[in-house]
């Protein structure tokens, strides 16, 4: 909805179909169900190389490097989005226990693996964690709600 505001166009014109996941997104583009869906590179890139999906744009604030697409900005929509996830925990954690899992987690960020997982997949670091991490959550909490406000949801 954020990209169809960018576009100018009302986004309860929009015919949005969700999808559980990629694979029936996927089939639902091939097949010709859908003009277009919104994914991760990760999840179609083999699909990217072999010619049979054609990336228009990515929502991120770059380009991405594998890919001979611009930005939504560079196509001259005033809107950027990325695909994130977190990992949270419950509520009561002592200091203590908080501060051994942020250090378990930034140990796994800082390993190899994840740093050859991250450029296999063509994902982002954008990597936060205690008050910055809490501060973006708070910062998209709002953008979404914003959004389902103009759709009347």
């Amino acid at each position: 909805m954020l990209m169809a505001q960018a576009a100018g166009i009302q986004p309860k014109q929009v015919n949005y179909i969700p999808f559980d996941g990629g694979g029936e997104l996927l089939a639902s583009i091939l097949g010709g169900k859908v003009a277009f869906g919104v994914s991760g590179v990760g999840e179609y890139l083999d699909q990217i190389k072999a010619g049979e999906l054609r990336v228009l744009a990515v929502t991120g604030p770059e380009r991405v490097e594998e890919l001979d697409a611009p930005t939504l900005m560079e196509s001259g929509y005033d809107v950027d989005f990325t695909n994130w996830r977190g990992i949270v925990a419950p509520p009561g954690l002592s200091d203590a226990e908080r501060d051994k899992l942020t250090r378990l987690v930034e140990k796994l960020h800082d390993s190899p693996e994840w740093q050859a997982s991250l450029k296999k997949n063509g994902w982002d670091d954008a990597f936060l964690t205690g008050e910055e991490f809490g501060a973006f959550l708070d910062a998209q909490d709002k953008r979404v709600v914003s959004v389902l406000k103009e759709l009347g949801l």
